[in-house]
């Protein structure tokens, strides 16, 4: 399931978190199948948890990597389900287990940096055409969100929840390939008619960054 959160960023943007399938190929990781751990915790499976949490000092500032399940993993582990949307009990039991393993088996680990975008805007724009061009430091996945009518964007009211995105049917566009360059082109618009889109980008762990609403008309 594609689920969302999301906050604001400054200059009007509002970012996301989104887990999706991504083109790059995932990287081999074991998975925790231990039923439970907890505090005293210890063996290859706290090894293997410690590892993982250990990806992103975020969410495990000491990193510890001891096969021991003490008060530092402890907290990582919170931090952990915070993050996710998770009860936060601070031991691994089986909804905590299928999310990291959810995201272990996507090979990106926990990267929960947004992509920034930069340089947004429309060119080549005809009567029937146009295109939305932006750019980012890592590699993206771009899509457009296009309507004749406003498209309005709300905050998620739930952990985890897809953001409203509303305005008369808006379409999408995708790019073809991820890639630090984007250039998206929209096709099928009516002469003379002003147009409004959001365009947001996605990068191979699933963080999302999206613009705020803007628009262009067409000759």
């Amino acid at each position: 399931m594609n689920k969302l959160r999301i906050g604001f960023l400054s200059g009007g943007a509002f970012l996301a978190v989104l887990f999706v399938a991504s083109a790059a190929l995932p990287l081999a990781h074991a998975q925790i199948t231990a039923g439970e751990l907890s505090v005293g915790s210890s063996g290859s499976q706290v090894t293997q948890l410690q590892q993982f949490l250990a990806t992103n000092s975020k969410i495990y500032p000491s990193g510890d990597v001891t096969g021991y399940f003490g008060p530092l993993t402890q907290a990582a582990v919170t931090q952990f389900q915070v993050a996710y949307g998770i009860s936060q009990v601070g031991q691994v039991g089986p909804i905590t287990s299928a999310k990291i393993n959810d995201i272990m088996a996507s090979g990106f680990g926990l990267d929960t940096t947004v992509p920034v975008m930069n340089n947004l805007g429309v060119s080549q724009i005809n009567p029937t055409t146009a295109v939305v061009d932006w750019n980012t430091y890592t590699l993206t996945l771009g899509q457009v969100f296009f309507s004749t009518s406003p498209i309005q964007t709300n905050e998620a009211t739930g952990v985890y929840q897809i953001p409203y995105i509303g305005g008369n049917g808006a379409n999408t566009n995708n790019d073809a390939s991820v890639g630090t360059n984007h250039s998206v082109q929209l096709t099928g618009l009516q002469p003379n008619t002003l147009y409004y889109y959001i365009a947001r980008s996605i990068d191979q762990s699933g963080n999302v960054t999206m613009s705020e609403p803007m628009s262009f008309q067409t000759n």
